[in-house]
């Protein structure tokens, strides 16, 4: 299964994932483990992804408890909203741009971003309990999870992921995957907005690189999926079926 990128949207996931988990109890299927062996997501998906896998014992019960969290979703859940957090970062913006580099001072506290999301770190601690991973795959609720981000470093679309095999890494043209533990960093990386949420460092190939919003290079990666073992994939997206028409005047 793949979970698209698409922000707010990705609400809209979690509702056909809750259809689906009604149509497999109407088929008798009770509370069996997750149906997807192989989960991947990219930018807000890749949460969903992540929330989902880490209960993959259980999937009508995570689906519904991941779906109460987007119902109960707030913008202060995941970056500073109130009027003090918007006019720091609005003054700090402000000094950038009229003062630029001038000061040593500054450079060590110039803006990373519009927003800060230390707010979305403490929800996903208790919405994605990603401490349950290695022994969900241990037992063989999950094969794997893949998560993806863009790199600011390397220009590459890189995927990371936890598998039950022992599948080597792939490098195509701009892309390639990196095995490894699955952190909420991976998480922050994978839905950082460019410009607006902090891109963040993750160790690859013994070095850092800075990566972003999964979606800017691929919105539905599919072939992660496919090299993890997946012979059929189901896309949930969340973005719109049409683009609306332009105005011809």
């Amino acid at each position: 299964m793949l979970l698209t990128g698409g922000g707010a949207r990705a609400a809209y996931q979690m509702g056909v994932l809750e259809a689906i988990a009604d149509l497999r109890q109407a088929c008798g299927a009770g509370r069996e483990p997750n149906p997807f062996p192989i989960i991947t997501g990219t930018s807000a998906g890749a949460i969903n992804a992540a929330a989902l896998a880490c209960g993959a014992d259980d999937f009508g019960r995570t689906v519904g408890r991941i779906a109460r969290v987007w119902r109960q979703f707030h913008a202060h859940q995941v970056y500073g909203a109130d009027s003090l957090s918007v006019m720091r970062s609005g003054a700090r913006w402000l000094t950038l741009v009229s003062l630029g580099w001038a000061l040593a001072r500054w450079r060590r506290l110039r803006p990373r971003s519009l927003l800060d999301n230390a707010p979305l770190e403490k929800l996903l601690a208790k919405m994605v309990p990603l401490m349950r991973l290695p022994r969900l795959i241990q037992k063989g609720h999950l094969t794997a999870l893949a998560v993806t981000a863009s790199s600011y470093s390397s220009g590459e679309h890189v995927t990371f992921y936890e598998s039950a095999q022992a599948v080597p890494p792939w490098v195509r043209s701009q892309r390639k995957a990196a095995r490894d533990r699955i952190t909420h960093e991976h998480l922050l990386a994978s839905s950082a907005i460019p410009f607006v949420f902090p891109a963040k460092g993750i160790t690859i190939d013994g070095h850092t690189e800075y990566f972003g919003d999964g979606s800017m290079r691929q919105s539905a990666p599919i072939a992660a999926a496919i090299h993890l073992g997946a012979e059929r994939v189901l896309v949930i997206g969340a973005g719109r079926m049409h683009e609306p028409r332009g105005d011809s005047t």
